[in-house]
């Protein structure tokens, strides 16, 4: 990560420090939301194994001791999807004719803990 100087004088608006909370409260969702996808994704694989090792796809999660129970299952699904690369490549010039205009938004924060007083 670079150090950037950015110079945001007369760029920017005085917000109230609730209205500051809100957004760093938001980045710090959304960064651990992004943490916890990473980690599901990593421990995907294992549970899959443990279905196949148990040859079944419901595992009642019970007998535990750990004050929750349930059960877990596994869902396989075999779906078709439209192949937008193949056909993009294939027919250029109808791809674009299709192409419909869209827009987003997005709110970026960027945060690092300074040893003072948490949000």
């Amino acid at each position: 990560m670079t150090n950037k100087v950015i110079n945001l004088k007369g760029k920017t608006k005085q917000v109230s420090k609730e209205q500051k909370t809100t957004l760093l409260n938001y980045g710090m969702f959304k960064e651990s939301i992004k943490e916890y996808t990473k980690q599901k994704d990593l421990l995907r694989p294992e549970c899959v194994e443990i279905f196949k090792q148990a040859n079944t796809n419901l595992i009642l999660l019970t007998k535990m001791n750990n004050g929750f129970e349930g059960y877990a299952q596994l869902i396989e699904r075999t779906a078709k999807r439209f192949d937008t690369a193949t056909f993009k490549e294939q027919y250029p010039e109808l791809y674009k004719k299709f192409l419909v205009p869209s827009e987003s938004v997005e709110i970026k924060v960027n945060y690092n803990g300074i040893g003072g007083e948490s949000a």
